[in-house]
């Protein structure tokens, strides 16, 4: 299966909020953030692009809970 791999913790937490949730891996001391590739995660990536509206508070949240869990497996790894 192909994967859609990135850095972006912000755009991470739009894909979580509106398709699913990554997984983590650790490369380098770096953390990427792994989704499944498809149709439907392009198009999100475009609405994100396209600064689509999301409930702010929900969104804030998700960007806070994948930033702990990738400073928690950075210091994991330490």
């Amino acid at each position: 299966m192909k994967k859609f791999e990135t850095y972006d913790v912000w755009l991470s937490a739009f894909i979580k909020l509106l398709y699913q949730s990554p997984e983590l891996h650790l490369m380098n001391n770096r953390v990427t953030f792994v989704f499944p590739l498809s149709e439907e995660l392009f198009k999100i990536v475009t609405d994100y692009n396209c600064n689509i509206d999301v409930p702010i508070a929900d969104y804030v949240s998700t960007v806070k809970t994948l930033r702990g869990q990738m400073l928690s497996m950075r210091n994991q790894s330490r």
